[in-house]
């Protein structure tokens, strides 16, 4: 690790790409938690119990399959 540090170190204006990558992940995290907290709850439970109802259809195909 202190090969890269001294690398990094040696390269000059590298500071800047740091809190830009900063700046993108702090916004990108901002919008994702405005896009959940935007979601209509109607929306959130269908998702929410999409899962269990696509094991339930997975489930009744495979019957169907056993009984033929």
């Amino acid at each position: 690790m202190k090969i890269i540090s001294n690398l990094l170190q040696s390269i000059e204006g590298i500071q800047i790409w740091y809190i830009i990558s900063l700046l993108i992940f702090f916004f990108m995290f901002l919008v994702f938690l405005y896009r959940i907290f935007r979601k209509p709850k109607e929306e959130m439970n269908q998702i929410k119990n999409s899962i269990l109802d696509d094991d339930k259809e997975t489930d009744q195909i495979n019957i169907k399959k056993s009984e033929v």
